[in-house]
């Protein structure tokens, strides 16, 4: 799997990592190209989830950072995890919500908050194509694309 990513991983400033790692030796792996944030996914077993969060909210380049796996069924999954980063009155906590789960991509706003699905490295299940994303701070603003792999 590092082999596919290996070429857009460098020169990366922060890795992120929206779950179902199945193994720590991938972070391992990870960290050889930039320090990595991640948070546990349902395929993670008891170890990974006793070392990483559920979700977590992150300070990159000045914008905030949500990034949470997800559950369920991935037809609204985006609204799902939209949900998990907005506070008691409704507005969103972050600038950017990194998820995973549905293994589709996407690369979308709502209501001003970038969401991103980077899809599967390594698995198709309920997508066409292997991806993953890049996110970009470009003018002040975060961006992201998908790289199909």
């Amino acid at each position: 799997m590092l082999d596919s990513v290996a070429p857009h991983l460098e020169g990366a400033d922060r890795i992120l990592h929206a779950g179902d790692i199945v193994c720590s030796e991938l972070l391992d792996g990870l960290r050889r190209f930039a320090p990595v944030d991640a948070v546990a996914g349902n395929m993670d077993g008891e170890a990974l989830h006793s070392i990483l969060p559920e979700r977590t909210e992150l300070e990159l380049a000045g914008k905030r950072v949500g990034l949470i796996h997800g559950w369920g069924a991935p037809n609204d999954l985006a609204r799902r995890v939209w949900e998990r980063f907005t506070g008691p009155d409704g507005l969103p906590t972050v600038d950017a919500i990194v998820f995973g789960h549905s293994h589709r991509p996407l690369v979308d706003r709502h209501r001003g908050v970038l969401m991103v699905n980077p899809g599967s490295a390594t698995d198709t299940r309920w997508a066409p194509r292997r991806s993953m994303a890049v996110m970009r701070m470009q003018d002040g603003a975060l961006d992201a694309r998908i790289i199909d792999l």
